[in-house]
């Protein structure tokens, strides 16, 4: 006995953290000093000449005054105000468009729920920008839909939605949506079919059921999918620069414009502080407000319900500008939506499960719409994307000859690749030591990860770009910048995708090669690789997508000189787009297919079920 100890003494045990720390560490320089970086800037000043660097000579409170000089009837309140109401009607609408369509597919559905999943995950992982700018050729004035119309005689003019807060709105109901149905599908996935059934011996109706079983313990759910579109819409300026125009300015949009265009990071960074500390004051006060509500249900459901109708009528009537046609516009609303939900409770099963079927292909449709127009416009024969001309294949031809394009998509495609790599092998390590070395470091690594997913990019992105900026060199150079911003987001989901992969396997084929006395490294390449291969896999397509798809941190963080397809895309919004574009977003939507296609394939290989491959396409587990 004496010497097999002898021989495992040979190889200590290192600390339970050690294979997070580089995780760690890349998000402490990456994320964390960039975060404080922002803070910090927004109390000094920008060096009048330079490009975009800060001085923290003489640290004040001026940039602070000035964002909110005039008060209410300043220029940045005003579209703080406009940006979180748009916000919050945004998120609300999410919640109602997609509640139906998860509860349907994780209670209803019994054969085929894998094929709609990815139905819904394809519009998801579409280009950002190209599904928003899809938006401009579905709305245009001159596009097939308005004249469809007005032939149909259903309009007096052409459609008047683009540029206006109403298209900002309708864009950003589109881009978040899947962010939505995603966890409200794994929440009621999950859901134990014994209490609804004992609901149903108890003599509870179909509404009842719904209102004391099913919503409640879908909360989790709706908690997740309310943050996971809440916090990044109210971020969000790409939309509202590719559909609004001057009428749908977001406070992002204010960010963008000093970082990039004024060349006022301190001014912009204060702006950012106080956008941050808006999020964090409405998602505390929507935490208050659940909490109050539901300590009120459980004492008498009806006091819950009439509190909870009142609270959401002065969210309406905040959402459309306080007035009392905004206040009547909202009961309408609010009453048209329990009127459906009453409807479909208490007409028989199959009628009810008919509904939610056919708001169910509206939902996909409308997922759909835009995605369809972007590649029936790729063979467009006009020089303007928006306007039909008749059939081409022109544009995948002379696409190749615009020089400009070719090199963004080129540098898109070589930073997602390294960025992936990275997140691969970071997220990895990390995801292993969370399941097998945890300990109470883990709280404080998984505070951090929550963080990373949960902060507005764009402060990551400003906080990147004061950091380069001050440091320069390498991180100025090349596509360096684009490794170091794309992979923050994407270590963070491919951690939580080995960790829950390696929680669901048995250790014991771990523990019997450390009895043979096989070294760390060889047990983790011969036994733990092995088996985690399909999470790895899954995990590195998904952050190739994810950097692939990268808008804001790329405009923000990329070197001089250097261009991606979303920026190169953002730099045409506002001159006449070329359907060369459409033509190149159609490849690249089959490169991101494919990689969807193969995540999925190999997940639901390794025996994971539709449920967790939802979670998995979130980021979650």
């Amino acid at each position: 006995m004496v010497a097999p100890r002898a021989r495992r003494s040979r190889w200590p045990r290192l600390p339970k953290y050690v294979l997070a720390v580089p995780a760690w560490a890349w998000w402490a320089m990456f994320f964390v000093v960039p975060v404080v970086l922002v803070v910090v800037a927004s109390f000094g000043s920008k060096i009048e000449g330079s490009a975009g660097r800060v001085t923290y000579s003489n640290l004040s409170l001026d940039n602070y005054r000035e964002a909110l000089e005039g008060g209410f009837d300043g220029t940045f309140v005003k579209v703080l105000l406009q940006g979180m109401r748009t916000t919050i009607l945004g998120t609300l609408l999410c919640l109602v468009i997609a509640f139906p369509l998860a509860y349907l597919l994780a209670t209803r559905v019994k054969r085929g729920k894998g094929f709609v999943l990815a139905l819904l995950a394809i519009p998801f992982f579409t280009n950002f920008l190209i599904r928003t700018l899809a938006w401009r050729i579905v709305l245009a004035p001159k596009g097939f839909i308005s004249n469809t119309l007005l032939d149909w005689g259903l309009l007096d003019g052409r459609l008047d939605v683009l540029d206006s807060r109403l298209g900002v709105q309708i864009g950003v109901v589109y881009n978040y949506l899947p962010l939505m149905i995603f966890p409200l599908f794994v929440a009621l996935d999950r859901l134990e079919i014994t209490h609804r059934e004992a609901s149903k011996d108890l003599f509870a109706n179909r509404l009842r059921t719904f209102l004391q079983i099913t919503l409640p313990l879908s909360a989790s759910g709706i908690i997740a999918g309310t943050m996971l579109v809440f916090v990044p819409l109210a971020g969000d300026y790409v939309t509202a620069n590719v559909l609004g125009g001057t009428k749908g300015n977001m406070p992002g949009n204010l960010v963008a414009t000093q970082f990039l265009q004024s060349q006022n990071p301190s001014l912009g960074a204060a702006i950012a502080v106080i956008l941050i500390l808006s999020i964090l004051a409405v998602a505390a006060i929507g935490a208050i407000v659940v909490k109050v509500v539901r300590q009120v249900a459980r004492v008498d459901h009806r006091a819950g319900a009439a509190l909870l109708t009142t609270l959401l009528l002065l969210i309406g009537a905040f959402v459309l500008k306080p007035s009392v046609s905004s206040l009547v516009f909202s009961f309408l609303a609010l009453a048209l939506v329990a009127g459906t939900f009453w409807l479909v409770a208490n007409t028989p099963e199959r009628v009810g499960d008919s509904l939610l079927r056919a708001w169910s292909v509206v939902v996909l449709v409308f997922l759909y719409l835009p995605i369809a127009f972007v590649v029936a416009h790729s063979f467009n024969d006009n020089k303007a994307l928006e306007v039909w001309a008749g059939f081409s294949t022109r544009w995948y031809g002379e696409m190749w000859d615009n020089s400009l394009l070719i090199d963004s998509v080129k540098s898109s495609l070589s930073a997602a690749v390294v960025a992936a790599l990275i997140s691969v092998v970071l997220g990895t390590f990390a995801g292993v030591a969370l399941a097998r070395r945890p300990g109470k470091w883990t709280v404080a690594f998984m505070a951090i990860l929550l963080l990373v997913l949960t902060t507005p990019e764009i402060v990551e992105a400003t906080g990147m770009q004061i950091q380069f900026v001050s440091f320069g060199g390498i991180l100025r150079e090349g596509l360096v910048p684009l490794w170091i911003g794309q992979a923050i987001f994407s270590i963070a989901v491919v951690t939580l995708i080995v960790r829950a992969r390696m929680q669901g396997m048995d250790d014991s084929l771990e523990q019997a090669a450390n009895d043979l006395y096989a070294t760390p490294v060889q047990a983790f390449r011969q036994i733990t690789l092995p088996l985690i291969a399909p999470a790895v896999l899954a995990g590195g397509l998904l952050a190739f997508t994810f950097a692939l798809d990268n808008v804001i941190i790329s405009d923000f963080v990329r070197a001089p000189g250097t261009n991606t397809f979303p920026t190169y895309v953002l730099g045409q919004v506002k001159t006449v787009r070329k359907p060369d574009i459409a033509a190149m977003a159609t490849l690249l939507l089959g490169v991101t297919l494919l990689s969807l296609v193969l995540a999925a394939v190999v997940l639901r290989r390794s025996g994971e079920d539709s449920s967790k491959v939802a979670a998995t396409l979130t980021g979650g587990s």
